[in-house]
């Protein structure tokens, strides 16, 4: 009797277990398809719509979801015209798998997102306030969306990124950006490539992006490489870390190579010098009116010609000493200078340069804004120096030091029209000589005023400088 018992608890336990794993095969292949067909629905759409619009600070509607299997794809997500916050987003064409065994663990993973095209354009109003998660999605009431635990993301690949250049972005813009983010919860990594970037600096320009790579744990980004390209040719390459706040703080470094100076000259008024620019930059820290470091410059290439407005003086040096070698573009064998920068204001010390058998110059320059001043010492030739010391009466270029005659000469003006002191500084010297009394004995001597002569130029040139000789 005590085995037909037996028995029968054992049929029972068969028949059960028989029946759990029914049931729990019956779970198995039907939770992704429950999953699945919420995902599709309208609920799971309206509830993305709301956390993409709290992360991107914005407000927009995630287009219906298209499923295939486990493949989905949307046409995108765009803010409403008037939404509130900063930006304004166009997202297009989204397209995504899901993990299938993960779905069983109730873990929504998208191993790869891809995205066609990202737009960024200026909100309608900026100045708002960034949205907050909504009270609705905090208190969300039990629904379909209790049946996943988490939501993973493997990375997102975004074929072409694009913001527009605007106040709101201070001028800056990409367009063309290939871009991959690794998020998780802790931190994003990301890489862009390609594409180009618009600047508000002149004297960068428009720039051609080879690669931006690096990683943000919110507030601090850290960019491991940037390597970009000007238009003309130049290489710059940098990397930092950067904190966001109230008070930001950076720290980072970047050289460059063969970059092009805005108009493809520096202009110190009696010169002007063609050349590219390489060199280095440590930034230390950032204020709230722009970065602080300081670094060093070399120009490349770069030659010694007339600045606008020095021909005359210079010719009449060059008519008076018989030496024409300042009128003439003289290569540069070295060229180099050190560097200062804090919010508005620009030091550049240590300047160095010098076309070997003409000129040396040495000195240090401060911008301000747009204003120039400061001050060098150009150093001639021991012979040029000479002649020209000798027509001043010894006024001028008296110092001699390493084969050149020196002379200090102040800088002031603005960057568009630099000025300096030795032009009019020569003037007065001559004047105090006897060369305008001489040239004007010849020219009447000799009755010779054609300005094709040596002596009749000379006269055209010093009564357009010092205005009619006395009689």
């Amino acid at each position: 009797m005590s085995d037909i018992k037996g028995g029968a608890v054992l049929k029972f336990a068969g028949v059960g277990l028989i029946l759990v794993l029914v049931l729990a095969g019956a779970a198995y292949f039907l939770l992704p398809k429950l999953i699945i067909r919420w995902l599709g629905g309208d609920e799971f759409r309206q509830l993305a719509s709301k956390q993409l619009s709290a992360v991107l600070k914005t407000e927009g509607e995630l287009e219906p979801l298209t499923w295939s299997s486990f493949a989905v794809q949307s046409g995108g997500f765009a803010s409403r015209p008037d939404a509130l916050g900063p930006w304004l987003w166009n997202i297009r064409n989204v397209k995504t798998e899901i993990s299938v065994r993960l779905l069983l663990d109730r873990i929504l993973r998208f191993s790869e997102i891809t995205i066609d095209s990202v737009t960024l354009s200026p909100g309608t109003k900026p100045e708002s306030k960034p949205l907050s998660l909504p009270s609705e999605m905090k208190t969300e009431k039990k629904s379909g969306s209790e049946l996943l635990k988490d939501v993973q993301i493997g990375k997102i690949l975004i074929q072409n990124f694009g913001l527009k250049s605007s106040a709101s972005s201070s001028g800056w813009g990409v367009e063309g950006v290939q871009v991959e983010l690794k998020p998780s919860s802790t931190r994003t990594d990301f890489d862009l490539q390609k594409g180009e970037i618009a600047t508000p600096l002149s004297w960068l320009g428009g720039v051609d992006l080879d690669r931006a790579k690096g990683s943000y744990t919110d507030p601090t980004l850290i960019l491991q490489e940037l390597a970009i390209r000007a238009k003309s040719g130049g290489t710059l390459v940098a990397s930092g870390r950067f904190m966001m706040g109230t008070v930001p703080q950076a720290r980072g470094e970047a050289t460059w190579q063969n970059w092009a100076v805005p108009g493809g000259r520096i202009g110190v008024g009696l010169f002007e010098i063609p050349a590219k620019i390489s060199g280095e930059f440590q930034l230390n820290e950032w204020r709230s009116g722009g970065p602080v470091g300081s670094g060093q410059v070399r120009l490349v290439g770069a030659r010694l010609e007339p600045g606008k407005g020095s021909q005359t003086i210079l010719g009449l040096l060059a008519l008076l000493t018989g030496d024409n070698r300042l009128q003439q573009s003289n290569s540069l064998t070295i060229a180099q200078a050190q560097f200062s920068v804090q919010p508005g204001v620009y030091d550049v010390n240590r300047i160095t340069a010098e076309a070997p058998g003409v000129l040396r110059v040495l000195g240090q320059i401060r911008v301000t804004g747009q204003n120039l001043n400061g001050q060098i010492q150009l150093g001639l030739d021991r012979v040029l120096g000479g002649k020209v010391n000798a027509l001043t009466g010894g006024e001028c270029f008296r110092r001699e030091e390493g084969g050149y005659l020196y002379e200090a000469v102040n800088l002031s003006g603005t960057m568009d029209r630099p000025q300096n002191d030795l032009e009019p500084k020569l003037k007065q010297a001559l004047t105090r000589t006897a060369v305008r009394t001489t040239v004007d004995i010849i020219q009447k001597a000799t009755g010779n005023t054609d300005p094709n002569t040596p002596a009749g130029a000379a006269g055209q040139i010093l009564k357009s400088l010092f205005g009619p000789a006395p009689k």
